[in-house]
């Protein structure tokens, strides 16, 4: 992602009043990732899983914060037990923002089954998205997801399709 393109999703963090970032390490996310460590109005902690950085996210949910996890839809399949388990019966909501791979365009040969089952493996959790796929819709989508997630306690997920366009 340019690093122009990133001051606009953590813009749209910022707006959403997202004071949690956990992230796993994923190119798609680095500029964001590296905004989001020199915010002082943004704790963030990098994890080893996606398990553990949504364990984190409600934890730091029940301790008043807003959270928001960055990862790969890899992450998503890695994580579907923590977010059923966790997420989902104690109703703790998280913003998930997901790199898209395997999205229509993802010209990586190792993607195109991720893609295939990110959209099933949402909506088998009951986690409803908006996927984003232009910088402009990317502040928005995070706003208005997180306004919803402020009032359904549970989690919401903003996808970032289109990889190779950020």
């Amino acid at each position: 992602m340019k690093e122009n393109n990133a001051a606009v999703v953590v813009e749209g963090l910022k707006q959403a009043a997202i004071n949690y970032v956990v992230y796993m390490p994923d190119s798609f996310f680095f500029d964001v990732i590296k905004l989001v460590e020199r915010d002082p109005a943004i704790q963030s902690i990098s994890v080893p899983n996606e398990a553990i950085g949504l364990s984190m996210c409600a934890g730091a949910w029940l301790g008043g914060k807003k959270p928001a996890m960055l990862m790969e839809n890899s992450g998503l399949l890695l994580s579907a037990y923590a977010i059923t388990r966790l997420h989902n019966a104690f109703g703790i909501p998280v913003l998930l923002l997901i790199s898209y791979r395997g999205d229509v365009g993802d010209g990586f040969w190792w993607s195109g089954p991720l893609g295939h089952v990110t959209v099933p493996v949402l909506n088998a959790l009951s986690i409803p998205y908006v996927c984003v796929r232009k910088a402009e819709e990317a502040k928005d989508a995070i706003i208005d997801s997180q306004a919803s997630l402020d009032v359904a306690d549970e989690p919401r997920a903003v996808l970032f399709g289109g990889v190779n366009r950020w």
